[in-house]
C-alpha cells in the first residue's frame, strides 16, 4: 500500500512482521540502505539488481544527519528521498532510518540479502563490516551490485556546484 506521498512506508515493527510473514510463505527479503540523494541511473540499476535477488525489496533511506556529507548535503530531505524511492515499482517497502546506520533495520527485518553498491566493495569501512557481520549472524548474506552503470550523487553534486 502506498502512502499519500507515493512512498510505501514501513516502521520497524511493520518490518519485523513483514519478515516473519514473508519467511512463513517461503519467500525471501532483500534490504538496500543508503542516502539516495540526487537520484540517478546508478540507483535504478542497483535497486533493480537488488529486486532480482529476493521476492521482497525493502529500501531503508538514511536520515538527513547521516547523509550530511558537507554544505548543502543532502540536497533533498529524507521524506522526499523516500518518496522518490517508494515511487519505483521494484521497491516493495521504504523505511526512513532514524539513526546513524541501518543496524536497527537489519535486526528488525533479518534480510536474506543485504545489497550494497559496487563502490562499497572497493572501499569497505568499519561500519559496513559491522553491518555485514550482523547480517551474517542473522542468517543472511551481503551482495555487492556490479558497476555496469557508474554514477555518483557526490560527483553530480560537485559538477553542479563547481
Amino acid at each position: 500500500m502506498r502512502g499519500a506521498d507515493g512512498a510505501k512506508p514501513a516502521d520497524l515493527e511493520e518490518l519485523r512482521r513483514l519478515s516473519e510473514r514473508t519467511r512463513a510463505q517461503g519467500r525471501t527479503v532483500a534490504l538496500c540502505h543508503g542516502c539516495f540523494d540526487l537520484f540517478h541511473i546508478g540507483h535504478i540499476h542497483h535497486l533493480a539488481r537488488a529486486a532480482d535477488l529476493a521476492d521482497v525489496l525493502v529500501v531503508s533511506v538514511s536520515s538527513d544527519t547521516a547523509c550530511a556529507k558537507g554544505p548543502g548535503r543532502p540536497a533533498f530531505p529524507s521524506a522526499d528521498r523516500a518518496a522518490v524511492v517508494g515511487a519505483l515499482a521494484m521497491v516493495d517497502h521504504v523505511h526512513l532510518a532514524r539513526g546513524a546506520g541501518p543496524t536497527d533495520v537489519i535486526t528488525a527485518l533479518r534480510p536474506d540479502v543485504y545489497v550494497k553498491g559496487h563502490d562499497y566493495a572497493r572501499r569497505p569501512c568499519v561500519r559496513l563490516r559491522a553491518e555485514t557481520a550482523l547480517v551474517e549472524r542473522l542468517g543472511g548474506r551481503t551482495v555487492f551490485t556490479d558497476d555496469a552503470v557508474t554514477a555518483s550523487s557526490t560527483d553530480l553534486f560537485r559538477r553542479f556546484h563547481a
